[in-house]
């Protein structure tokens, strides 16, 4: 656990822990003297004159040590969770896109949601498990205080126990690692469910199919193995608490027979060891929660460690930006040689993109087109720095592109994906201008009767997929970066918004000197554009020349590139 805690907080929390660890010994003292007092009461070895008060000072002092070590203990748990979902956060922005890809949604929301929350929920009876753990130890050392003989024949009967849960514990521990996998499916599942809704509602027997085989056989698999783990748990939680009435029954009839005690001994040990039970019985029920929670904190701890092995040392936070501006007689952007790897249906048979020498000069519409396949969208990726070239380079204004310069890359850039996602608020620190600058461009683009600016976040986003997309590019707009590039904005658009699209809000942003790359099969706007660049098989068919786009027009899409 302590490898995943940040160091500072490590050492900001040290002092507090010693003192949780030293309240939670004065509060279990305070709890052996209680059960002592009692036992010596039950005895009739004590006077129980003026009493009273002792007791009832001894209860309050153990309300306050045991409240306050959990409280601590308690703090420093969620301490912990909170700084390890800002750090995994962190890493996963950091985690080339590509390696994210290859993680996959599934596995990253499993333990973004259901790791953490097990972990969560373990942090939080961890208290309760270390006031009881202390508690038995300090009521152990008063046995053996009180009858070393006792203690002895109490002590092997523990360890033999333990013995036995240790190895029974093997069998749930394995069923738990089963269910752990086996959330990964589900996620899986649930996540195939809310995204495939439109296609199992249109076809009843593939709705039933998916239900019935697909999820039904991954559900109740699940259950058999949390039933199975549980069940066995469930046993041996209630054979430890059966144990301790056995050990009462040593103590009374069979150890005075080997070491001879007295009456207010065994008394005050039956006392003790039924004071014993409650304690051992919550820590026996909070094991299974502990060990799903270690099983989690594994799969956190490989994720971290696989998210800290990939992360980019990009630059990020950087205060100098190498690019510098626009050089005269310098393309913007230069892709010389490159080629990028995709894997492909068979990992004999890879997509393969490029090489690719690409030049986009400041200021330029370029409008990459091609085939569903061809590499539009991996060019794309290249395009913005979240594909890396395997070979070849990237400069922009001249500076070439590298892992420490990457993040300062990336900031010159504004995307609208086709499978984007749109947040509900201006993720901008400086608010001054915001809700002034959506607001015109709400009107511009006619949400304003839909969506309001309140502060930061918009009113609404539940709205058409064209209304979304709207959405998307006013916060694309709201970024105010040199280089906009749009993934099949227009496909979502009716008539008149994709005619809008082309003709003036491109048309604006290369006013403003703002150079925009269009991902399109448009080939009705294909005149808009500077420059028609086909993506044709992984290569680059670059159509500059104004008889080719004409050609190209004439033979309405392609026909004329590929000659």
């Amino acid at each position: 656990m302590f490898s995943i805690i940040p160091a500072q907080l490590r050492r900001q929390s040290m002092p507090r822990l010693v003192i949780a660890v030293i309240a939670g010994f004065a509060g279990a003292l305070c709890s052996a003297e209680i059960a002592r007092l009692i036992g010596q009461v039950a005895a009739g070895q004590i006077e129980t004159r003026g009493l009273v008060i002792v007791f009832f000072a001894v209860c309050a002092a153990q309300l306050l040590f045991r409240t306050s070590s959990q409280i601590i203990v308690l703090d420093f748990g969620q301490q912990v969770i909170c700084s390890l979902r800002i750090e995994l956060c962190r890493k996963i922005l950091r985690t080339p896109y590509k390696k994210l890809q290859s993680l996959g949604k599934p596995r990253l929301l499993a333990i973004l949601t259901t790791d953490i929350n097990t972990f969560a929920q373990a942090s939080q009876m961890l208290p309760l498990a270390f006031g009881n753990v202390v508690l038995i130890v300090v009521c152990l050392v008063y046995m053996a205080w009180l009858s070393w003989q006792a203690f002895a024949c109490f002590f092997v009967f523990l360890v033999v126990g333990g013995a036995i849960y240790h190895g029974i514990e093997r069998w749930p521990l394995r069923e738990m690692q089963a269910v752990r996998d086996q959330l990964d499916v589900i996620f899986r599942h649930f996540r195939s469910l809310l995204e495939g809704t439109r296609e199992l509602q249109l076809n009843d027997a593939r709705a039933r199919y998916f239900t019935e085989h697909v999820v039904h056989s991954t559900a109740h698999a699940f259950r058999r193995s949390f039933t199975r783990a549980m069940l066995i748990y469930s046993l041996v939680a209630n054979a430890g608490g059966m144990l301790f009435y056995v050990a009462i029954g040593l103590i009374l009839l069979v150890v005075p027979h080997w070491f001879p005690q007295s009456h207010g001994v065994l008394v005050t040990l039956t006392l003790l060891l039924l004071f014993l039970i409650h304690p051992v019985s919550e820590v026996m029920t909070i094991l299974p929660i502990l060990r799903q929670a270690s099983i989690a904190l594994q799969r956190i701890r490989i994720l971290d460690a696989e998210l800290t092995q990939q992360a980019d040392d990009d630059g990020h936070g950087s205060a100098d930006d190498p690019f510098g501006a626009a050089v005269e007689g310098v393309p913007l952007i230069r892709f010389s040689a490159v080629s990028h790897r995709y894997p492909g249906l068979t990992e004999d048979h890879p997509f393969t993109l490029g090489p690719i020498d690409l030049s986009i000069r400041q200021g330029e519409v370029v409008y990459l087109i091609g085939g569903n396949g061809s590499g539009k969208t991996t060019l794309a990726m290249l395009l913005l720095g979240l594909y890396e070239p395997e070979q070849g380079h990237v400069e922009l204004n001249g500076v070439k592109v590298e892992r420490d310069n990457l993040a300062h890359y990336r900031e010159r850039f504004s995307a609208v994906f086709a499978d984007f996602h749109l947040f509900d608020e201006v993720l901008c620190e400086d608010q001054s201008q915001i809700a002034k600058q959506a607001a015109q461009y709400l009107h511009k683009l006619e949400l304003d009767h839909k969506v309001s600016m309140k502060g930061n976040r918009f009113s609404t986003v539940n709205l058409s997929s064209g209304q979304r997309k709207r959405m998307a590019l006013i916060a694309s707009y709201l970024e105010d970066r040199p280089i906009y590039l749009f993934d099949e904005w227009a496909a979502d658009q009716d008539p008149v918004f994709r005619r809008v699209f082309y003709t003036q809000l491109i048309p604006e942003l290369k006013r403003k000197g703002k150079t925009v790359i269009v991902i399109s099969h448009d080939d009705a706007y294909f005149e808009c554009a500077d420059r028609l660049v086909q993506v044709a098989n992984g290569r680059l068919i670059d159509v500059s020349s104004e008889a080719l786009k004409e050609g190209l027009f004439a033979g309405r899409s392609g026909s004329a590139v590929a000659e």
